[in-house]
This record gives C-alpha cells, sequence and structure tokens, in this order.
C-alpha cells in the first residue's frame, strides 16, 4: 500500500518501492548476517543474498493509522549472529530514515526473524518490535 498525503504542493504518494529500499539498505549494513526474506521463510533472490526491490515487496507490508506508521517484513539471520547487535543496526537506520521522510506520526517497525541459516534454513519465529515518537 502506498502512502498519499496532500500538501500545499498538491497530492505526493510514497510508493512501496521506498520502503523495499529502506529494508535492503539496513540489511546490507550487516554484512551478510541479516537477509531479506518472505513470510515463510524463503529468500526471495536465492542464497546469493541478492535480492531486489521487485522480489521484496510482495512481502513487506506498510499501513498507516491515525495514530501511527506500520512496517512489517521479515527476516533470515545466519547462524551464530548477533540478534541484538544486528536487529539494532536494522532498526536504528529503519527508523531514522521512517523518522526523516514521515515526521509527522508516531512509528512501528516489526522484524520478524522466520529463520536462522547454517546450511539449511531452520524455520524461527522472533518478533522485534520498535516504536518511535514523532
Amino acid at each position: 500500500m502506498s502512502l498519499e498525503r496532500i500538501s500545499e504542493y498538491g497530492n505526493i504518494k510514497i510508493n512501496e518501492n521506498i520502503f523495499a529500499r529502506i529494508i535492503l539498505d539496513a540489511v546490507a549494513q550487516t554484512n551478510g548476517k541479516f537477509m531479506p526474506a518472505t513470510e515463510k521463510g524463503k529468500i526471495p533472490g536465492g542464497l546469493d543474498n541478492r535480492v531486489s526491490v521487485g522480489e521484496l515487496l510482495p512481502h513487506i507490508k506498510i499501513n498507516e493509522t491515525e495514530e501511527e506508521y506500520q512496517l512489517d517484513f521479515y527476516i533470515v539471520m545466519s547462524f551464530g549472529s548477533s540478534i541484538r547487535e544486528n536487529c539494532k543496526i536494522v532498526l536504528d537506520y529503519i527508523e531514522k530514515e521512517m523518522h526523516s521522510m514521515l515526521p509527522d506520526k508516531c512509528g512501528r517497525i516489526l522484524l520478524k526473524i522466520v529463520g536462522v541459516k547454517s546450511k539449511r534454513v531452520a524455520a524461527r519465529s522472533i518478533e522485534v518490535v520498535r516504536k518511535y515518537e514523532p
């Protein structure tokens, strides 16, 4: 779902591609320890970590309520990598970008770790939520 704003300059539409690009940029900062995934733990671009914006789009959710913006996405992490450190890297980056793009409301970012990859992807169900103020 794209977000639409009406301003003195006219209608402004924020496309989902922007949110997918932000997620890909944030995940890239973990140096391969986190990979974007589908709800079922599949890596859209394959195991070579090359996920395009178009492949990621069906697997992110962006919603707007009266109180906040909500962004949900899925991750597969590498075995042995720190959940705390890498979630902080990813969520800090996304929060900064969302806050600069959409400063008028609070936000909630939901990162769901749906798998851990070693030789194969083992299913997991870990949710990390970050809320921020306007």
